[in-house]
């Protein structure tokens, strides 16, 4: 498959959060479902299109083919710093009410507390996801690639992701490529691989 790797654009909205949603789909719903009317697509396609925090466009990449968005990636190599977080709630504030996106910080804050951010030296990969129509055809490896570059060119010893313990599908396409258990916290196991 002839892919091509890019970062998000606010137009691959309709592809790409759909992508992201099936990333963690499970996840991603207790944090952000609320009622037929804001559900957790809505509010990832609401933030993608603000482009900035945690699901804006301009923290994805994106793989495009001939038949459109059929992947995507995210990554960071730092703490995340007060200008994503505050970015991060008003994508939330300005898509829930303040109840409900109250609600949604204390979800998220209870995941979030089972998880560490990368240290100085990794590079953190998140929101994998590939189309059911490209899957096993190298796009996921690209998307992989592209954020070894990326590691690579920040000067990082180590790529880092998150996974879910029961996503042995993830589990064992990251294996696949050459990444090792780091540990298991609370439901989710750490991978790493050198750069």
């Amino acid at each position: 498959m002839d892919i091509k790797i890019r970062l998000g654009a606010a137009s691959d909205a309709a592809q790409a959060t759909p992508l992201i949603l099936s990333a963690a789909e499970s996840l991603i719903t207790s944090i952000f479902e609320h009622n037929p009317q804001k559900t957790a697509l809505g509010y990832l396609t609401h933030a993608w299109q603000l482009g900035v925090g945690q699901y804006g466009f301009k923290n994805h990449w994106v793989a495009e083919s001939a038949k459109g968005i059929c992947g995507v990636v995210t990554s960071w190599h730092s703490k995340l710093g007060a200008a994503f977080d505050r970015a991060t709630l008003d994508s939330m504030t300005s898509y829930f009410t303040l109840d409900e996106a109250m609600t949604v910080l204390v979800r998220n804050q209870t995941v979030a507390v089972n998880l560490s951010p990368p240290k100085n030296t990794e590079l953190m990969i998140g929101h994998l996801s590939v189309a059911e129509h490209a899957k096993r055809q190298g796009v996921g490896s690209a998307l992989v690639d592209t954020m070894q570059k990326r590691a690579e060119k920040l000067n990082k010893q180590k790529m880092v992701l998150d996974v879910e313990v029961a996503n042995i599908p993830a589990i064992r396409f990251y294996q696949k490529l050459g990444f090792s258990e780091a540990s298991i916290n609370k439901g989710f196991i750490r991978f790493s691989r050198d750069v």
